[in-house]
């Protein structure tokens, strides 16, 4: 069974939110990044997705939520970026908020 952007988002707050270190953790969820396979997630310190301190920038592999699996998993950021299936749609219902 094919999990849900909402059961993806959460899966993916659960297991990075509660470890994280650097900065204030966000996830900046304004748009809904997938393909057929797997979501997409932005996450980092709010420091730098909000405030733009790079000092605070996390630079590697981007998390991911298989969709049928209901894993978190990750990429290559550049193979995120270079990835022509994945789509973005702005999402109806952020959490994100700028504040």
């Amino acid at each position: 069974m094919t999990i849900s952007y909402d059961q993806a988002r959460e899966l993916v707050r659960e297991h990075f939110e509660p470890h994280w270190t650097k900065g204030t953790f966000c996830l900046d969820d304004r748009w809904i990044r997938e393909n057929d396979e797997f979501y997409v997630f932005n996450i980092g310190a709010r420091e730098f997705i909000v405030d733009g301190d790079d000092s605070y920038a996390i630079i590697g592999s981007v998390p991911i939520v298989l969709k049928e699996e209901g894993k978190v998993a990750s990429r290559p950021s550049v193979v995120i970026a270079t990835d022509p299936s994945i789509r973005n749609t702005a999402n109806p219902n952020p959490t994100f908020k700028l504040i």
